[in-house]
């Protein structure tokens, strides 16, 4: 069950992706706000992805985690109740996505992974003024990224515990989910304090 819903979130990482890339499926974000960046709409894409068939519990956790395990897929607030999903080709593709990506190919098959290190994602606060710019931010901003890292690494290890109970599932899909959240709106306020910082100057 484990090995299914860890192919089904990959699977729906890589059909955002291709959704988030394809100017027929995508949107205009917001030209005040985000600039010339295109995306998709959390509501709507949840939404499609459930036509494809997925089922709601699996939709909702692996669209939430998703811009914490590839960071590729990024979030913009434009309302507190409107937010996109958007895709950044800046961004390299993390190496572990790789990795799993061919770990969940092979794991069908031979019903075997291997661990791989953890992908940090780093938030950038150098520069920031106001609360963003205080120590406190950053003290939290560096325990966000452990948390992170942890879960990373412990969504790795579960990989290897399979079959896991539901109880197990269910905590993994909840905790991940919340980290996740954490460190999207982590990622929004600093971003938005930035933007906020050039309408000032």
């Amino acid at each position: 069950m484990a090995n299914t819903k860890n192919s089904q979130a990959a699977k729906i990482r890589q059909q955002i992706i291709t959704w988030l890339q394809d100017d027929q499926t995508s949107e205009v974000v917001s030209e005040d706000k985000f600039p010339g960046i295109r995306g998709i709409r959390a509501v709507k894409l949840r939404a499609m992805l459930g036509d494809l068939g997925y089922v709601s519990s699996v939709v909702m956790g692996a669209v939430s985690a998703a811009p914490s395990i590839d960071h590729r897929i990024k979030k913009a607030a434009v309302k507190p109740r409107e937010v996109y999903y958007y895709f950044d080709s800046n961004t390299p593709a993390p190496a572990k996505v790789q990795r799993r990506a061919q770990q969940v190919a092979s794991a069908t098959t031979t019903g075997a992974t291997t661990p791989t290190s953890a992908a940090v994602h780093t938030i950038q606060t150098t520069g920031l003024t106001g609360l963003s710019g205080t120590p406190a931010f950053k003290q939290l901003v560096a325990a966000n990224e452990h948390l992170a890292s942890a879960v990373d690494d412990l969504l790795t290890a579960a990989q290897n515990q399979r079959p896991l109970s539901d109880l197990e599932l269910d905590f993994l899909t909840d905790f991940a989910t919340q980290v996740a959240k954490q460190t999207e709106s982590l990622q929004n306020f600093t971003a938005q304090t930035r933007i906020d910082r050039l309408r000032r100057l």
